[in-house]
C-alpha cells in the first residue's frame, strides 16, 4: 500500500513539475520577440536550467520556480519511497 501511494506521489510530482515548467515557458515567451521563443517540446538539462535562470531574471518575485522545485522534490521523495517499498533499494 505504501508503495502504491509513493508511486502516485511521484507521478503527481512529475506532472506538476512539467505543468509549472510549461507555465514558466509561457511567461518567458510573453516577454520575448516572435523569432526568439522557447519551444514547449523536448526537455534537456541545459534547457531546464536556462528556463529556471531566465524566469528568475524576468520575474524575481515569481512563484512558479519555487512551485516547480517543490513538485520535483515531491517526485523524488515519492520515487525513493516507492523504490524502498518495492524493495528495489534498501
Amino acid at each position: 500500500m505504501i508503495g502504491i501511494v509513493s508511486f502516485c506521489l511521484a507521478m503527481t510530482g512529475i506532472f506538476l513539475g512539467n505543468m509549472f515548467q510549461t507555465m514558466m515557458i509561457g511567461e518567458i515567451n510573453r516577454k520575448r520577440q516572435d523569432g526568439n521563443l522557447i519551444s514547449y517540446l523536448g526537455y534537456t538539462f541545459p534547457k531546464i536550467t536556462r528556463i529556471f535562470h531566465e524566469y528568475r531574471l524576468l520575474y524575481p518575485t515569481g512563484k512558479l520556480r519555487i512551485y516547480a522545485l517543490a513538485a520535483i522534490a515531491l517526485a523524488i521523495i515519492g520515487m525513493i519511497g516507492a523504490a524502498i517499498a518495492f524493495r528495489i533499494i534498501g
